[in-house]
C-alpha cells in the first residue's frame, strides 16, 4: 500500500510552497517501501512526495479454485456429460440451470435463448465448463510478503508454477529447487564459478549425471541445450533472483545511511518478465514516448475489433457511434499502452514513429483502408495518467481535433465529425474535446480538503 502525502493538493509535476506535500515533508527524507508491481503510483511518490523507493516482492501466486456452489456446478456438469439416459439428463439440466442462476454464471455465459434444444444446451454446457476451468485456474496473490524474507520452497514452487504454467511439470520445478540448494551448499558457491562449468553441471543434473562434475569434465564443445533444458535454466535463474529478496532490508538500511539504492524497472514477474527482479530497488516505469508498444498495439487492435463485432451482433449490424474508454496510469504501464491502442483502433488511427522509435503523432487511417466508420470515443483519464502521459494526452487531443474536421469524410462514416458538428450547432465550446480528467493537481474523487 502507499501513504497519502503525494496525493494531496498541489502542482502535478513539481511541488512549490503552495503544494501540501512540500509543506508537510519539508526537509524530511522520504524512504518509501513500495510494491514492485505498482510503478504507476510509485512514480507519483517520486514526483510529488520526493520518495526514494525501495521495492518489495509481491506475494506468491495461487490458483483461485472452485468452492461452494461453483464446485457443485462443476460436479453437475461432469455428471451431465457422463449420463446417457434422457430422463437423467433432463433432471440434471434443470439442476444445472438453477445452479447457474444462483451463482450468476448466466450473466457471464449468457443463454442464447430460453428454449434450448438438446444440441444447443450441450454446446452451451461446453462453454460453461470452459468458463469454470478458467475461473478455477485464475491466479491471485496468496498471503502477504514479509519484507526482506527469502521465499520458502513452497513459495518458490508457486512463483515458478505461475510463471511457466504447464511448460514445466511439478517434479521438474522441484528438481530445479533441489539443484539450487545443492549449489548453495557447495563450496563452489562461495567462489566465482566458471560459467561453462556451472552450465554443464546444471544440464547434467537433468540427464542423470553428477551435479558435482569438476571443470576438467566439462565439454565446452557440447551441443545446444534442448527447449526443456532452456526452461529449466531460466527457472534456476528466477530462483536465484527471488532468493535476493533479502536485499530489500539491505536497501532500506542503505537509504537510511544516505547511500545509493540501485534502480530497476517496476512491474510484475508474470507480465513483465525477470527484468523486475530482484526487488529492493528504486523502481521506475517506462518511456511514455514509445507507447503503445508493438505488443500492446496488436492486443488493442484485437480488443477494438471484438468490441465492434459484439456490438454489430447485438444491434442488427449497426456500428456503435460512441464508446467510453477509461485511461488509467497503472493499467497503461502494466500493459505498455493497451488502452491507448484500443482508442486508436476504434477511431481508425495508428502511431507514427520517428527514427529513434518515439511516437510523434497518431495518423488517421484513410476510410478506404479502414473499411468502416470512425468510432467516436469518450475518454476518462485518471490523475496519474494525466500527469504521467501528458505527451499522449496531447497526441490524442490533436488526433480528435483532426478527425473532427477531416476533409472529404461524410459524417455518416466519421462519427467524431458527426457529433462535433452537432455539438457545434448547440454552441458547445471545444466540440472536438474527447478527453476528460480532474483539474491539474487533483486526484481521486474530487473531494475538497478543508
Amino acid at each position: 500500500m502507499h501513504g497519502t502525502v503525494e496525493w494531496l493538493p498541489g502542482q502535478p509535476l513539481g511541488n512549490d510552497r503552495q503544494s501540501w506535500a512540500d509543506e508537510m515533508l519539508g526537509s524530511l527524507p522520504n524512504i518509501y517501501v513500495y510494491s514492485a508491481n505498482n510503478p504507476s503510483e510509485s512514480i507519483l511518490a517520486k514526483r510529488r512526495g520526493y520518495g526514494t523507493l525501495v521495492s518489495y516482492n509481491v506475494p506468491p501466486y495461487g490458483r483461485a479454485g472452485l468452492y461452494l456452489e461453483l464446485a457443485s456446478l462443476k460436479d453437475l456438469v461432469n455428471e451431465y456429460r457422463e449420463v446417457s439416459t434422457s430422463s437423467s439428463r433432463s433432471d440434471l439440466r434443470e439442476a444445472i440451470l438453477a445452479c447457474c442462476e444462483k451463482t450468476g454464471i448466466t450473466s457471464d455465459v449468457a443463454l442464447p435463448h430460453l428454449d434450448l434444444s438438446d444440441d444447443e444446451f450441450d454446446s452451451w454446457i461446453t462453454t460453461v465448463s470452459n468458463y469454470l476451468v478458467e475461473l478455477e485456474q485464475r491466479l491471485f496473490s496468496s498471503g502477504l510478503h514479509t519484507l526482506g524474507a527469502a521465499p520458502t520452497d513452497n513459495e518458490l514452487k508457486s512463483y515458478l508454477n505461475a510463471y511457466f504454467d504447464e511448460r514445466l511439470k511439478d517434479e521438474e520445478i522441484g528438481h530445479v529447487i533441489d539443484v539450487w540448494h545443492n549449489q548453495e551448499d557447495s563450496e563452489e558457491k562461495e567462489t566465482t564459478p566458471n560459467f561453462l562449468s556451472w552450465l554443464q553441471s546444471f544440464v547434467d543434473s537433468f540427464s542423470g549425471k553428477s551435479t558435482q562434475a569438476s571443470s576438467e569434465q566439462v565439454d565446452t564443445d557440447g551441443g545446444p541445450m534442448s527447449d526443456k533444458e532452456v526452461l529449466q535454466h531460466e527457472a534456476l535463474s528466477i530462483v536465484e533472483l527471488l532468493e535476493k529478496n533479502v536485499e530489500e532490508i539491505d536497501s532500506v538500511v542503505t537509504a537510511l545511511n544516505g547511500g545509493y539504492v540501485l534502480p530497476a524497472p517496476g512491474g510484475d514477474l508474470l507480465r513483465d518478465g525477470t527484468s523486475v527482479l530482484p526487488t529492493g530497488r528504486n523502481i521506475h516505469a517506462l518511456d511514455p514516448y514509445r507507447m503503445p508498444s508493438p505488443g500492446a498495439w496488436a492486443r488493442g487492435e484485437r480488443a477494438a475489433e471484438e468490441i465492434i463485432r459484439q456490438h454489430l451482433e447485438a444491434n442488427n449490424g449497426s456500428y456503435p457511434e460512441t464508446i467510453a474508454v477509461a485511461l488509467w496510469g497503472l493499467d497503461t504501464i502494466k500493459t505498455r499502452g493497451e488502452a491507448i491502442a484500443i482508442v486508436l483502433a476504434l477511431v481508425g488511427a495508428r502511431p507514427i514513429k520517428e527514427g529513434t522509435g518515439r511516437t510523434v503523432c497518431y495518423e488517421l487511417i484513410p476510410l478506404e483502408e479502414l473499411g468502416r466508420p470512425r468510432i467516436d470515443v469518450l475518454a476518462s483519464l485518471s490523475g496519474i495518467f494525466r500527469d504521467s502521459f501528458a505527451n499522449v494526452v496531447d497526441l490524442l487531443d490533436d488526433m480528435f481535433e483532426r478527425a473532427a474536421v477531416a476533409d472529404e469524410e461524410s459524417p455518416d462514416m466519421n462519427y467524431i465529425k458527426k457529433h462535433t458538428m452537432e455539438l457545434q450547432s448547440d454552441g458547445t465550446e471545444r466540440p472536438a474535446a474527447r478527453l476528460f480528467s480532474n483539474p491539474p493537481g487533483d486526484y481521486g474523487s474530487m473531494g475538497e480538503y478543508k
